[in-house]
């Protein structure tokens, strides 16, 4: 049988760059065999993708351009959790500045974008009986297309690429998950 996973100790913690929406920190750790290495931890707030349900089984989605990749992706609505607001909050607010939609929040889960080097979470909302309520108030570097989609059509999506952004993919797993919660509640 294998040994268990050894918890490493952190020993020390520097800021080395403040990049606006994110930290980064060199943070020096010891295994318990004595070995020491740095690790760099990437220090961003918390995260909130919203998806907004229509008639139980289309989904309001965004397109906009993702510098990182140099390209357009699909995704639910969502965006950094500000100081003091809770993640449904978050998720209510950000679909509505970016479609115009809104509905009531309800967080189905949580995860780790990535916990090799990120120390913050990503919530996925469910916005239940969205309706068009207002016109959209986009950030200064936002343009954003807003579609509506079957369900269905989402898994195709991630394999087609059309979803390419992690979290968004997540999100389209945690979607099916959460109905079928729903239908199984339903049929009982």
């Amino acid at each position: 049988m294998q040994d268990p996973v050894k918890v490493w100790r952190k020993l020390d913690s520097v800021q080395v760059a403040d990049c606006r929406v994110f930290k980064v920190f060199k943070n020096r750790f010891r295994h318990p065999d004595g070995r020491e290495g740095d690790f760099f931890e990437i220090r961003a707030e918390d995260w909130v993708q919203a998806a907004a349900l229509l008639d139980g089984e289309k989904v309001v989605m965004v397109r906009q351009f993702r510098f990182g990749i140099q390209k357009p992706s699909w995704e639910f609505s969502g965006g950094i959790i500000e100081k003091g607001e809770t993640p449904e909050k978050a998720a209510e607010r950000e679909l509505l500045e970016e479609t115009g939609y809104s509905g009531e929040a309800e967080i189905f889960a949580s995860f780790s974008p990535n916990p090799a080097m990120q120390s913050n979470r990503a919530y996925f909302a469910v916005v239940k009986n969205c309706k068009k309520t207002a016109e959209t108030n986009w950030d200064a570097n936002e343009e954003i297309e807003t579609k509506i989609f079957d369900v269905a059509e989402l898994d195709k999506m991630v394999l087609s690429g059309e979803i390419c952004h992690s979290i968004a993919i997540n999100g389209v797993y945690f979607l099916r998950k959460y109905l079928e919660r729903e239908h199984a509640a339903c049929k009982r």
